[in-house]
Protein backbone atom coordinates (compact mmCIF):
# COMPACT_ATOMS: atom_id res chain seq x y z
CA UNK A 1 0.00 0.00 0.00
CA UNK A 2 1.53 3.32 -0.95
CA UNK A 3 1.61 6.00 1.72
CA UNK A 4 2.35 3.68 4.78
CA UNK A 5 5.82 4.18 5.19
CA UNK A 6 7.47 1.37 3.25
CA UNK A 7 10.17 2.37 1.64
CA UNK A 8 11.62 4.96 4.96
CA UNK A 9 11.16 1.55 7.26
CA UNK A 10 12.68 -0.93 4.39
CA UNK A 11 15.82 0.85 4.62
CA UNK A 12 16.09 0.52 8.07
CA UNK A 13 15.30 -2.44 8.04
CA UNK A 14 17.86 -3.63 5.83
CA UNK A 15 20.69 -1.49 7.41
CA UNK A 16 19.82 -3.43 11.07
CA UNK A 17 19.77 -7.06 9.15
CA UNK A 18 22.94 -6.27 7.20
CA UNK A 19 20.73 -7.22 4.10
CA UNK A 20 20.28 -5.28 0.77
CA UNK A 21 17.28 -3.05 0.55
CA UNK A 22 15.53 -3.40 -2.60
CA UNK A 23 12.48 -0.95 -3.96
CA UNK A 24 10.93 -3.53 -5.98
CA UNK A 25 8.74 -1.00 -8.15
CA UNK A 26 12.04 0.94 -8.73
CA UNK A 27 13.19 -2.35 -9.39
CA UNK A 28 11.03 -3.23 -11.88
CA UNK A 29 10.94 -0.01 -13.90
CA UNK A 30 14.96 0.12 -13.56
CA UNK A 31 15.32 -2.90 -15.37
CA UNK A 32 12.12 -3.00 -17.76
CA UNK A 33 10.44 -5.87 -16.03
CA UNK A 34 7.22 -5.19 -17.28
CA UNK A 35 4.88 -5.62 -20.20
CA UNK A 36 3.58 -2.26 -20.69
CA UNK A 37 2.63 0.97 -19.30
CA UNK A 38 -0.89 1.76 -19.14
CA UNK A 39 -1.54 5.66 -19.36
CA UNK A 40 -4.95 4.83 -18.38
CA UNK A 41 -4.03 3.51 -15.01
CA UNK A 42 -0.79 5.36 -14.61
CA UNK A 43 0.66 1.87 -13.73
CA UNK A 44 3.26 0.03 -15.15
CA UNK A 45 2.07 -4.05 -15.82
CA UNK A 46 5.04 -6.30 -14.04
CA UNK A 47 5.67 -9.36 -16.03
CA UNK A 48 5.46 -11.22 -13.44
CA UNK A 49 7.91 -14.59 -14.25
CA UNK A 50 10.30 -12.39 -14.85
CA UNK A 51 9.89 -10.60 -11.57
CA UNK A 52 10.08 -13.39 -9.84
CA UNK A 53 13.36 -14.48 -11.39
CA UNK A 54 15.17 -11.37 -10.98
CA UNK A 55 14.03 -11.71 -7.04
CA UNK A 56 15.27 -14.93 -6.75
CA UNK A 57 18.85 -13.48 -8.61
CA UNK A 58 19.01 -10.87 -6.01
CA UNK A 59 18.50 -13.57 -3.08
CA UNK A 60 21.16 -15.40 -4.55
CA UNK A 61 23.81 -12.90 -4.81
CA UNK A 62 22.78 -10.81 -1.59
CA UNK A 63 21.45 -13.85 0.55
CA UNK A 64 19.79 -11.76 2.89
CA UNK A 65 17.25 -8.95 0.94
CA UNK A 66 14.34 -6.61 2.15
CA UNK A 67 11.50 -6.16 -0.28
CA UNK A 68 9.28 -3.06 -0.31
CA UNK A 69 6.60 -3.87 -2.09
CA UNK A 70 3.12 -3.62 -2.57
CA UNK A 71 2.77 -6.94 -4.50
CA UNK A 72 4.66 -9.50 -2.02
CA UNK A 73 2.38 -12.37 -3.03
CA UNK A 74 4.97 -12.54 -6.54
CA UNK A 75 7.66 -13.23 -4.41
CA UNK A 76 8.80 -17.08 -4.88
CA UNK A 77 7.19 -18.97 -1.66
CA UNK A 78 10.94 -20.37 -1.04
CA UNK A 79 12.75 -16.77 -0.16
CA UNK A 80 10.27 -15.87 1.95
CA UNK A 81 10.75 -15.41 5.81
CA UNK A 82 8.40 -13.00 6.69
CA UNK A 83 5.81 -10.43 5.29
CA UNK A 84 5.24 -7.79 6.93
CA UNK A 85 2.04 -5.69 5.83
CA UNK A 86 2.42 -2.08 7.06
CA UNK A 87 -1.65 -1.16 7.16
CA UNK A 88 -2.66 2.67 7.82
CA UNK A 89 -6.48 4.10 8.53
CA UNK A 90 -8.11 4.64 5.16
CA UNK A 91 -8.88 8.30 6.32
CA UNK A 92 -5.03 8.99 7.32
CA UNK A 93 -3.86 7.76 3.68
CA UNK A 94 -6.18 10.10 1.85
CA UNK A 95 -4.65 12.63 3.47
CA UNK A 96 -1.09 11.33 2.34
CA UNK A 97 -2.44 10.22 -1.13
CA UNK A 98 -3.77 13.88 -1.48
CA UNK A 99 -0.44 15.07 -0.42
CA UNK A 100 1.41 13.30 -3.24
CA UNK A 101 -1.03 14.73 -5.56
CA UNK A 102 -2.30 11.68 -7.05
CA UNK A 103 -5.58 11.47 -9.00
CA UNK A 104 -9.41 11.61 -6.89
CA UNK A 105 -9.69 7.33 -8.79
CA UNK A 106 -6.14 6.10 -7.44
CA UNK A 107 -6.64 7.88 -4.21
CA UNK A 108 -10.08 5.77 -3.71
CA UNK A 109 -8.58 3.00 -5.08
CA UNK A 110 -6.06 2.55 -2.75
CA UNK A 111 -8.17 3.69 -0.03
CA UNK A 112 -10.90 0.76 -0.72
CA UNK A 113 -7.94 -1.83 -1.19
CA UNK A 114 -6.58 -0.86 2.16
CA UNK A 115 -10.27 -1.28 3.93
CA UNK A 116 -10.67 -4.41 2.15
CA UNK A 117 -7.04 -6.15 3.60
CA UNK A 118 -6.34 -6.85 -0.25
CA UNK A 119 -2.40 -6.92 0.23
CA UNK A 120 -2.75 -9.24 3.21
CA UNK A 121 -5.29 -11.28 1.48
CA UNK A 122 -2.65 -11.60 -1.69
CA UNK A 123 0.14 -12.30 0.79
CA UNK A 124 -1.57 -15.17 2.73
CA UNK A 125 -3.26 -16.64 -0.65
CA UNK A 126 -0.25 -16.92 -1.87
CA UNK A 127 2.32 -17.43 1.32
CA UNK A 128 -0.22 -19.11 3.67
CA UNK A 129 -0.93 -16.95 7.28
CA UNK A 130 1.90 -18.21 9.05
CA UNK A 131 4.21 -15.93 7.03
CA UNK A 132 2.02 -12.98 7.27
CA UNK A 133 2.21 -9.95 9.82
CA UNK A 134 -0.20 -6.95 9.40
CA UNK A 135 1.51 -3.89 11.22
CA UNK A 136 -0.74 -0.77 11.99
CA UNK A 137 1.92 2.10 10.90
CA UNK A 138 -1.22 4.63 11.78
CA UNK A 139 0.44 7.41 13.68
CA UNK A 140 3.25 5.38 14.75
CA UNK A 141 6.78 6.63 14.85
CA UNK A 142 9.23 5.08 12.38
CA UNK A 143 11.13 3.84 15.09
CA UNK A 144 8.32 1.99 16.31
CA UNK A 145 7.55 0.55 13.75
CA UNK A 146 10.98 -0.50 13.32
CA UNK A 147 10.77 -2.05 16.39
CA UNK A 148 7.58 -4.05 16.23
CA UNK A 149 9.08 -5.78 12.79
CA UNK A 150 11.72 -6.83 14.08
CA UNK A 151 9.54 -8.40 16.85
CA UNK A 152 7.53 -9.92 13.99
CA UNK A 153 10.88 -11.13 12.86
CA UNK A 154 11.22 -12.97 15.55
CA UNK A 155 8.02 -14.40 15.82
CA UNK A 156 6.70 -12.13 18.58
CA UNK A 157 4.01 -10.80 16.83
CA UNK A 158 0.49 -12.53 16.09
CA UNK A 159 0.25 -14.12 12.54
CA UNK A 160 -2.33 -13.09 10.06
CA UNK A 161 -5.11 -10.35 9.45
CA UNK A 162 -5.21 -8.33 12.78
CA UNK A 163 -6.72 -4.81 11.79
CA UNK A 164 -10.16 -4.57 10.30
CA UNK A 165 -11.41 -1.37 9.06
CA UNK A 166 -14.88 -2.60 9.37
CA UNK A 167 -14.68 -2.57 13.14
CA UNK A 168 -12.42 0.57 13.30
CA UNK A 169 -13.85 2.61 11.27
CA UNK A 170 -17.95 3.72 11.12
CA UNK A 171 -19.84 2.07 8.22
CA UNK A 172 -20.74 5.62 6.67
CA UNK A 173 -16.65 6.52 6.47
CA UNK A 174 -16.46 3.67 4.68
CA UNK A 175 -19.63 3.39 2.76
CA UNK A 176 -18.52 6.90 1.81
CA UNK A 177 -15.39 5.87 0.48
CA UNK A 178 -16.90 3.06 -1.81
CA UNK A 179 -20.16 4.47 -3.19
CA UNK A 180 -17.96 7.70 -5.06
CA UNK A 181 -15.23 5.23 -5.95
CA UNK A 182 -18.29 3.28 -7.33
CA UNK A 183 -19.47 7.02 -9.43
CA UNK A 184 -15.50 7.63 -10.57
CA UNK A 185 -15.88 4.31 -12.31
CA UNK A 186 -19.33 4.95 -13.81
CA UNK A 187 -17.83 7.55 -15.21
CA UNK A 188 -14.39 6.16 -16.25
CA UNK A 189 -14.34 4.14 -19.77
CA UNK A 190 -11.57 2.12 -20.94
CA UNK A 191 -11.53 1.23 -24.99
Amino acid sequence: MPGVGKSVVAKQVARILNAKYVDLSEYVIEHKLYVEYDSEINSYIIDEDRVKEAIRALAKKYRKVVLSSHYGEITPKDLVEKIIVLRIDPEELEKRLKQRGWSRIKILENIVAEILSVCTANAIKEHGVSKVVEIDATNKSIETIIREIMMALENKLPIGPRIDWFERKSLEIIEKYLKELEELEKNYVVY
